[in-house]
């Protein structure tokens, strides 16, 4: 067997200790008898985790070629995509699961929301993930949270302390749940909402201004909104905005 690799910094490498939430994520993604697809495999310790719950087929996808020789040596039984998650072609499948690297957990929920899937289960940074749940009004409500309840049942399963890890991250994580709603958002409502939350402090009026992309004229037609700020609004509420725009 080979010598497991280094783990690469730039590529936001922190494995996850603790057997016991390796396969507590396994049991949660309900894998069994399931196609199921891993991001970022590492060097197969949350693999060997989803193995256990006797999927149907498991894909796993790794960036880094040392990671992605290492797991076609110790499995017989998987298919290695090696390539990044991002911008690689994957298979059809019903689970996708990942103790994905930080800095790209917006880029990779974003990706995940356009494939057609059963479940999505995530570790994610414990800030981030709370960014997806917070409601209308909380402090670290914004873009994120809305895009992704809109997009998905989302639900924080548990926090993961970060000495759990090697090396230590900075910060705690997070098991988040990803169920897809079936909303699939238009370009133009995605616009809104970035529009909305780039200002989320200022009035839906002014923020939406700020965009250029609508007039005062266009803008007044939504007085309903207009003098409410964009931390505030509900889901629904962006939703109807986007429409009365588009209507115009």
């Amino acid at each position: 067997m080979s010598k497991t690799p280094s783990k690469n910094k730039r590529l936001g490498q922190c494995f996850l200790e603790d057997k016991n939430i390796l396969d507590l994520e396994a049991k949660l993604a309900k894998i069994k008898g399931k196609t199921v697809l891993e991001i970022v495999a590492g060097d197969g310790r949350l693999t060997k985790a989803l193995l256990r719950q006797n999927p149907k087929k498991v894909y796993v996808v790794e960036k880094d070629s040392r990671f992605a020789a290492l797991l076609r040596e110790k499995f017989n039984n998987i298919e290695v995509l090696e390539g990044d998650f991002l911008e690689i072609e994957l298979p059809k499948v019903d689970v996708i699961i990942g103790n994905i690297p930080y800095y790209i957990s917006s880029d990779i929920v974003f990706k995940i929301k356009t494939i057609p899937v059963n479940l999505a289960v995530l570790m994610v940074q414990k800030e981030f993930a709370q960014k997806m749940i917070a409601k209308p009004g909380d402090r670290n409500y914004g873009r994120l949270s809305v895009t992704s309840q809109l997009s998905f049942e989302t639900k924080l399963e548990r926090i993961v302390l970060r000495h759990l890890f090697n090396p230590v991250p900075e910060v705690d994580s997070a098991i988040i749940l990803l169920k897809p709603t079936g909303k699939k958002l238009t370009q133009f409502e995605e616009n809104v909402i970035r529009y909305i939350f780039q200002h989320k402090n200022k009035t839906v009026k002014n923020a939406l201004l700020d965009s250029k992309m609508f007039t005062k004229e266009e803008v007044a037609l939504i007085d309903k909104f207009a003098k409410k700020r964009g931390r505030t609004l509900t889901k629904e509420e962006v939703l109807e905005i986007a429409g009365k725009l588009k209507n115009l």
